[in-house]
């Protein structure tokens, strides 16, 4: 009688504690998707803020190419490098601009600048940005 009682006891914290897992797994993967979105909502902003101080936009084999209105002769590119998307400035430098990319395309049609992103996961995002300058195609 008292090896049933304590199986008994076993079995109800371990049902009991099951719950508490799914609850753990749960936020642990809403958190990966918060900190997912927070960093394409970065992404975009920085770029929409640089995009709307440059002017000459250019694109050649998926690269992105312009140059701000604050940097004398500088040329900015944005392109995927391995399975980010980083930044460079005259072909120098590394900035690391969005991870675990899969594949990335820009386009511009009529003065807005497209942005198509699939993630390593299978998700995709995609945003627009309208230029601010007349230089821009």
């Amino acid at each position: 009688m008292l090896e049933a009682l304590i199986v008994l006891i076993v079995f109800t914290a371990c049902a009991a504690s099951i719950p508490l897992l799914y609850d753990g797994a749960y936020r642990t993967i809403e958190a990966a998707k918060a900190e997912k979105n927070m960093e394409w909502e970065l992404f975009i902003i920085q770029l929409r803020n640089e995009m709307h101080v440059s002017q000459d936009w250019h694109l050649s084999a998926s690269r992105l190419q312009y140059s701000p209105v604050d940097l004398n002769d500088s040329i900015v590119s944005i392109n995927k490098y391995n399975d980010k998307i980083r930044r460079q400035v005259n072909g120098q430098g590394h900035e690391i601009m969005l991870q675990n990319v899969e594949s990335a395309t820009f386009s511009i049609e009529g003065g807005n600048l497209y942005i198509h992103v699939t993630f390593s996961n299978g998700e995709e995002e995609g945003a627009s940005i309208h230029s601010l300058h007349k230089e821009a195609p």
